[in-house]
């Protein structure tokens, strides 16, 4: 098999965070400018396994400490400089929805189903939700039902 020069890719998870009925998103402090809504999470560390990249990533970007349900999608995006970004969405739960903001947030939202599309997500989680949808994940989790409704 030969060998690609170059070859980048990176791993990453994200989270569906819910509390009382209402999803957890932010909006990203991106330097185009963009803004978009996303979950909390981001790369995994070549040390981690999935639960503890995504519990680090969601306690630095949002404080909060979260239960991890299930797998429930996947997603992909390649960055301006070439770089593949793949990635698994989890749904998890918190107890709490004081959530301190790191740097690489302007804002955060927690949104019932029908705010939901309201808020522009970046492409790849939009994708991922469609696909969601497409795939039925909605009837094997009662909390993604109304969320997957509404797009």
């Amino acid at each position: 098999m030969a060998q690609e020069a170059n070859v980048l890719m990176g791993l990453s998870v994200k989270a569906m965070i819910f509390h009382e009925g209402k999803l957890l998103l932010l909006q990203k402090n991106d330097a185009e400018g963009l803004h978009h809504w996303e979950f909390p999470g981001g790369g995994l560390r070549f040390t981690e396994d999935f639960e503890a990249g995504l519990r680090r990533e969601v306690s630095e970007e949002t404080g909060l400490s979260i239960t991890l349900e299930a797998p429930a999608g996947i997603w992909s995006y390649q960055k301006k400089d070439g770089q593949f970004l793949n990635g698994v969405i989890f749904t998890a739960m918190t107890t709490s929805d004081n959530v301190t903001l790191s740097e690489e947030h302007l804002a955060y939202r927690w949104v019932t189903p029908a705010g939901l599309p309201s808020y522009r997500l970046h492409g790849s989680l939009q994708r991922s939700l469609k696909q969601m949808k497409q795939f039925s994940y909605e009837k094997s989790h009662a909390l993604l039902r109304g969320f997957l409704s509404a797009i």
